[in-house]
């Protein structure tokens, strides 16, 4: 439901999915502020996109995440959604080391699990408080179909992606515990796409797909995924509040699955997932 945001935040949106969200949230008249590490593309995107904000910043410098968050949050007291989207992907195997540079592994960790969490620890204090005065406050984070259903292509992306949606999970708990009016206008949504094509996988999608062979599959359309993705939003739950998760194609498949599985274990636990 995007009547539920104002200001939306995106982290992540000058490339594939986060571009296409932030010229979509737009369109619709949202007022978007989106970061990315090229100042480049960022001007471009904001000279397209008239009354854009910018903040150019990497989330892997992990020092100075603390006081951006607070930057952003001062300019924008209002600020009612964080979408967290950045990420990078990598193709190796573990047996064989010259199938990936030094220092990629930590790379991949840092920008795909830690800096999600750095940021969610740096916005949900401002989220919650909103949310418990009453206004709707939403906080989204891409995860992926692998995180469900990891594959041994890409190890270390779907055990980052695993990390997201526990992360997830865990952010709905800890609200439960914060009262009624956290759980009813505080909304964590599980970005999970299928595979799609953007630049994420440019590096190895013709080695991934010749490894797979006549099992490989071609990504979802941009275009199409972003117009399932805004479906899918306004698919509201039974109590008005936003999907836990957004999964489209084989996204929702794992959803589902995790759902009508790992989900009903939770529910005999009495905890909120």
């Amino acid at each position: 439901m995007t009547s539920r945001i104002k200001t939306v935040l995106v982290i992540g949106g000058t490339t594939g999915i986060g571009e296409q969200l932030v010229r979509r949230f737009h369109a619709l008249g949202k007022k978007v502020i989106v970061t990315g590490r090229n100042q480049a593309s960022l001007t471009a995107l904001a000279q397209e996109l008239g009354g854009l904000e910018t903040r150019q910043f990497d989330i892997t410098d992990f020092s100075t995440l603390p006081s951006h968050a607070a930057d952003i949050l001062k300019a924008f007291p209002n600020l009612d959604t964080v979408l967290i989207n950045a990420g990078i992907q990598k193709s190796f195997s573990f047996f064989d080391p010259s199938s990936i540079a030094p220092g990629e592994v930590e790379r991949e960790i840092a920008a795909n699990l830690t800096a999600p969490t750095l940021l969610i620890q740096a916005f949900a204090p401002h989220l919650l408080s909103l949310a418990t005065k009453g206004t709707p406050a939403t906080l989204f984070v891409t995860s992926s179909t692998l995180g469900l259903i990891p594959m041994g292509l890409w190890p270390n992306y779907s055990a980052t992606k695993a990390g997201i949606h526990a992360l997830a999970l865990t952010l709905r708990q800890q609200i439960a515990f914060a009262g009624e009016e956290a759980k009813k206008n505080f909304n964590v949504v599980e970005i999970v796409p299928p595979y799609v094509d953007t630049g994420l996988d440019k590096e190895h999608r013709e080695a991934t797909n010749a490894a797979q062979g006549e099992h490989a599959f071609p990504p979802m359309p941009l275009q199409e995924y972003i117009d399932q993705f805004f479906k899918t939003l306004e698919d509201v739950e039974a109590d008005g509040s936003l999907r836990k998760e957004i999964g489209v194609g084989t996204g929702a498949l794992a959803v589902q699955t995790w759902r009508d599985s790992f989900g009903e274990v939770y529910k005999q636990f009495g905890m909120a997932t």
